[in-house]
């Protein structure tokens, strides 16, 4: 048997610790229809129900068309939705959103704009362009003068005072800036002196070992020997005459004549003479003398070429023991000038006397020279040289650091720089502030990008199945359908009558209230495919405001479906339908009609559960003598209740209802009801108020007054059993 249970303790308002209803649980079978007057409870009810339920049932509530229908006025359209209303809400909050930060950004942006006009206030972006341009102009008049404080520097002639005036350019100027200072007159003065001294540094010498004692004995060996003559030439009996002989040789070798005494000289002569002069013991003894008279020369050249250092050179400290020095090499140089001269001289006298043994020299071995002293002072005199190079360097980077200062004094350097720190700081601000703009403005977009993005999910799509069916049911009932606006693929709809549009602002609550209704029956079918094994629909007063068409139409739907003809929508087998309303005529017609018994012997009250909600109690109805009647008895039963609950302006529009249908069907004139009863006509004259035109400062009367006023009124009327029938007191 299909059926559940609702726990009643479970349900409260949201202010209150106390439970609703009373009693513990509601039995809800497959068809279960609840008679309740307003402010009963029944949307809280039925809130239950979906809460209770949505684990172990799919829960669809009716609750009226604000769910479900969503008035767009920019398209001049409504959407149908689930939720639609609250998401058409979304919507146009969310466009009074863009539209407000559209404004925002149209501000921003005009401030990260160019002005438009001299007669605009200045933007953001045009005091950042301003003082850019300041900053710019100041930036090159710095760099000017740079330029031209370098080019200064580096023309100084009288003394120049600048390593590499080429290469001395405005970065050199502005690095040496902050060593800027003034000299006074004995320090320029001081400063000039060190530049126009001009010492020298002096090239140590090297020394050179030479091995006289050597050479003293190769020379000794050659003049010490003789050649023994291997050829006799009788006529050369002296030294003289063989030197003769010989330098006459080499003179006629290609001559025929001799110059001394101009006979011809035979070939007979000249080979008798080649072979005195060419036996290999002259010939060795020749080259031995050539090559040691070489050598004595390259020493010889070597000394005579050494350059004398000039005692001048030297610091003035240093020039005693310089002199000292200068002239201890001087004499040992002449020393070793006469020995060598000597062997050489020897040598040459050997030359011309090869056949004559010449005796040893004896000669003093001159000592090399020794330089280590005399290099001690050469380095100490370049020290004094490098420390007038550094001085003078220092002179020249004071005398130049004093002009430098003399040129920013001039171009006051410190309140311009000032000035070009102040346009810096103030450009860097304006850019800080400007790219504060660009980010709120970047932030601002993507705001607007998300909002339509949110707007775009939360559009409706087009069910155009379920708006065919929808139109095909109403066209049996009334002359307008639906259509759709624009763009098909989204759920924007409005009524189309011939070939006419009606507003969304012309629609009467009841046509959005049946078009939500029959939207959501075609929706039950479009969830099938996703949807659990069993469902709850809850219909919580489906009747609100709607005309007898209307009326009708409803009810044939809830009927239809109740009675299993579209078990895709509702299964009498698995599912549960729970009816709620304050509306008697509905309650009496939505209902299975007659009160027959089936072959079980079972009536509706048996089949179905039908309950009545009686001051917070759900009395249930298991007869059709406990069931209500008629629709003008549902207003008595109200009015009493309302009685019990102390509502008396609620009180007084239901009486007012009940005399309207009282009179209404009794044919009775209002005027003569009335009796011209002042008071019956405050309270109770349906012409002269409206039926909710009701205010506490308006009527004064209590509760039992104002009963007791509406029994009197039938009772003048003589209508007092009537009144007594539907109310004892």
């Amino acid at each position: 048997m299909v059926g559940t249970v609702i726990n009643l303790k479970q349900i409260k308002f949201d202010d209150s610790v106390s439970p609703l209803f009373k009693g513990d649980e509601l039995e809800l079978s497959s068809k279960n229809f609840i008679f309740a007057k307003n402010g009963s409870g029944k949307s809280t009810l039925s809130k239950s129900i979906y809460t209770q339920k949505k684990s172990e049932y799919e829960v669809h509530v009716f609750n009226g068309f604000e769910s479900l229908i969503g008035e767009n006025e920019n398209l001049d359209a409504f959407s149908l939705a689930v939720g639609a209303g609250d998401k058409e809400a979304e919507i146009k909050e969310l466009e009074k959103k863009i539209l407000k930060t559209e404004h925002n950004l149209s501000l921003i942006q005009k401030q990260l704009d160019k002005r438009s006009s001299d007669g605009e206030e200045p933007t953001l972006f045009d005091d950042f362009q301003e003082k850019g341009k300041l900053y710019k102009k100041q930036y090159k008049k710095l760099d000017s003068f740079y330029k031209n404080s370098a080019r200064t520097i580096s023309l100084k002639r009288d003394p120049i005072i600048v390593d590499n005036p080429k290469s001395y350019n405005k970065n050199s100027f502005k690095s040496e800036i902050a060593r800027a200072c003034r000299l006074k007159e004995t320090e320029i003065n001081r400063y000039l002196d060190i530049l126009q001294s001009s010492p020298q540094e002096i090239t140590p010498l090297k020394e050179k070992k030479i091995d006289f004692e050597k050479y003293l004995t190769a020379v000794n060996e050659i003049i010490s020997s003789k050649v023994i003559e291997r050829v006799t030439v009788r006529r050369l009996d002296s030294q003289r005459k063989i030197n003769f002989a010989r330098e006459g040789l080499e003179i006629h070798r290609n001559e025929e004549i001799c110059s001394f005494c101009g006979n011809k000289i035979s070939n007979e002569i000249k080979l008798e003479l080649e072979s005195y002069f060419s036996a290999d013991e002259v010939k060795a003894l020749q080259n031995r003398i050539k090559s040691g008279k070489e050598q004595i020369a390259n020493l010889l050249n070597e000394i005579s070429e050494y350059v004398a250092i000039k005692v001048e050179e030297f610091f003035p400290d240093l020039i005693e023991n310089a002199k000292k020095e200068i002239d201890e090499i001087d004499r040992r140089l002449e020393q070793q000038k006469y020995f060598f001269e000597t062997l050489l001289s020897t040598l040459e006298h050997k030359e011309s006397n090869l056949f004559v043994e010449t005796e040893e020299l004896e000669l003093t071995i001159p000592d090399n020279i020794n330089y280590e002293n005399f290099n001690k002072i050469i380095e100490g005199h370049n020290k004094y040289v490098l420390d007038i190079k550094n001085k003078q360097k220092e002179a020249k980077n004071s005398i130049r650091y004093h002009e430098i200062k003399i040129l920013l004094e001039s171009f006051k350097y410190e309140l311009e720089m000032e000035k070009l720190n102040n346009y810096e700081k103030d450009k860097k601000d304006k850019s800080y502030t400007l790219e504060q703009k660009e980010d709120e403005r970047n932030s601002l977009e993507q705001v607007l990008v998300e909002y339509r993005n949110q707007i775009d999910t939360l559009k409706p799509k087009a069910e155009k199945k379920a708006i065919e069916r929808i139109n095909t049911k109403l066209r049996l009932r009334v002359s307008w359908e639906l259509d759709h606006v624009d763009d098909e693929n989204l759920g924007y709809y409005r009524i189309k009558e011939g070939d006419q549009y009606r507003s969304v602002k012309h629609l009467s609550t009841g046509e959005k209230n049946v078009i939500a209704f029959l939207y959501f029956i075609e929706r039950l079918e479009e969830v099938k495919k996703n949807r659990r094994n069993k469902k709850i629909l809850v219909f919580d007063d489906p009747m609100s405001s709607n005309d007898d068409t209307m009326q009708y139409l409803i009810i044939w739907e809830l009927q239809r479906l109740y009675q299993n003809k579209d078990r895709n929508k509702f299964d009498v087998n698995k599912d549960i339908m729970v009816i709620l309303t304050h509306n008697v005529h509905f309650y009496l017609n939505v209902q299975p009609h007659g009160n027959f018994k089936d072959d079980k012997g079972r009536t509706k009250y048996d089949k179905n559960n039908f309950y009545r909600i009686d001051h917070h109690e759900f009395i249930k109805i298991t007869t059709e003598k406990e069931d209500l009647k008629t629709s003008y008895e549902a207003l008595w039963i109200e009015l009493k209740d309302l009685y019990e609950c102390g509502h008396k302006l609620s009180m007084l529009n239901t009486m007012r209802r009940i005399i309207e249908t009282f009179v209404k069907f009794n044919s009775l004139k209002q005027d003569r009801f009335y009796q011209g009863n002042e008071q019956y006509l405050k309270l109770f004259n349906v012409n002269s108020h409206a039926i909710d035109d009701l205010s506490a400062t308006q009527y004064t009367e209590t509760t039992d007054e104002m009963r007791n006023l509406f029994f009197q009124i039938f009772k003048d009327n003589d209508y007092e059993d009537h009144f007594k029938n539907y109310w004892e007191f």
